[in-house]
């Protein structure tokens, strides 16, 4: 599939540096093993220590110090082998409800994966006039919920609709930029139909339907999601939600959708999110998926949610390591820049490699 890549959405994609890899496995001495691919996300986290073996403390420590002085910087939490290993705070505190704006796509793609698990929804090759008959334009009506997914559905970035009446209809009015299916773009507007797609599968709101099948799963109460005006959640960005909380959901994916044995969202789901089903490169080491973005280093897989100003949940499986930030909505590409040198150059690369990826 082509790609275009331009300078817009190269600044969306986040800059990302290369690392030295770690290859050691070491235990864990922080106290007793955890089952880290199966916790029970219900509960609080279990407090790690940074001292612990496979961890470079000096390493982590002078990447949270060169955090802290960056201004735009709110909140870091580390999850190494299933213990919260740090949680620091420049702005804010562990009960603070941070804006994570585009975080919220990776958040819709679970929900959808959700309502496919149990069959609410048929597949993720449904079209839009499967859900909407009515619809005159063929081409928009041929866009399916799998390239509402993967940004490759055509409809422009215009991010006004939610100040729109009827925003599905402001957005589908729209002209295509390009026949679904034949590009990539960056789209807030395709993934709030996406939103509307779920509702018409469920007949609810997003926001209802996670919190029924998803959010109280991982102990998640305390978070805020807008609706537009016909009461649609804000499929492109919206959600506002605690540092803890966004590694929860972060450690969700890393024990591939499971919680203390219970299956919250299938592996086959969470393996179609964070396999690149739309490359960047010819080399294959950025791309994107089900609402997530990719990155291949030294053939180490990684994947991410990310939003804008600098909020991020990165998992890394090949470290057993969830990072979650939070950030300023205050957008600076030198902010992003130096942000991303930090986590990988010191955040990441301080974790030891547990297994290959």
């Amino acid at each position: 599939m082509i790609t275009p890549m331009r300078a817009k959405l190269l600044v969306r994609t986040i800059a990302l540096f290369s690392f030295f890899l770690s290859c050691e496995d070491s235990p864990d001495t922080s106290g007793t093993v955890l089952d880290w691919r199966n916790l029970n996300l219900a509960e609080e986290w279990q407090q790690g220590s940074q001292n612990a073996i496979g961890i470079n403390t000096d390493k982590l420590s002078a990447g949270i110090s060169d955090l802290k002085k960056l201004t735009n910087f709110y909140s870091i939490a580390t999850i190494y082998k299933g213990r919260l290993v740090s949680e620091e705070y420049k702005y804010g505190d562990s009960s603070t409800i941070y804006p994570i704006w585009s975080v919220t796509k990776s958040i819709m793609s679970s929900l959808v994966g959700i309502a496919i698990d149990k069959n609410i929804m048929a597949d993720e090759f449904q079209s839009f006039e499967s859900f909407y008959p009515n619809i005159t334009d063929s081409l928009k009506g041929k866009i399916t919920v799998a390239q509402l997914l993967t940004m490759s559905s055509g409809i422009p970035d215009d991010i006004s609709y939610p100040l729109q009446a009827y925003p599905l209809q402001y957005i589908i009015n729209k002209n295509l930029l390009y026949p679904s299916g034949t590009y990539w773009n960056y789209s807030s507007a395709g993934t709030h139909v996406l939103s509307y797609l779920l509702t018409a599968s469920t007949n609810e709101s997003a926001n209802s339907f996670a919190k029924t099948y998803l959010f109280p799963k991982l102990g998640i109460t305390d978070f805020s999601w807008p609706d537009d005006a016909p009461g649609v959640s804000n499929g492109g960005f919206g959600l506002h939600m605690k540092l803890r909380d966004l590694a929860k959901f972060g450690q969700l994916y890393l024990q591939n959708g499971k919680s203390d044995g219970v299956e919250i969202i299938s592996a086959s789901w969470i393996n179609k999110s964070s396999d690149m089903t739309i490359p960047f490169n010819v080399n294959k080491t950025d791309g994107y998926g089900y609402l997530w973005w990719i990155r291949k280093i030294n053939g180490e897989k990684m994947y991410f949610a990310a939003g804008y100003g600098g909020q991020n949940i990165m998992i890394i499986p090949s470290r057993a390591l969830v990072v979650a930030v939070t950030s300023s909505s205050q957008h600076s590409d030198t902010y992003i820049q130096t942000l991303n040198h930090i986590l990988f150059q010191k955040i990441i690369s301080s974790f030891s490699v547990v297994f290959q990826s």
